[in-house]
């Protein structure tokens, strides 16, 4: 399983697969955004580069 720490910016295809039920919370309710790779967050500590969602 995926650290829970690790930024889903960095979870593999395989991550997710693997870790869906956890992915699915993480991006369920999104209110940041990464500027780099476009995954959406419910919390910004799961980003890399976060900008908030309006």
């Amino acid at each position: 399983m995926a650290k829970k720490t690790k930024e889903l910016c960095k979870w593999k295809q395989d991550d997710i697969k693997k870790n869906f039920d956890d992915f699915s919370d993480i991006v369920r309710k999104p209110k940041f955004v990464c500027i780099k790779c476009g995954r959406v967050a419910g919390k910004k500590k799961w980003l890399h580069k976060t900008v908030a969602l309006k």
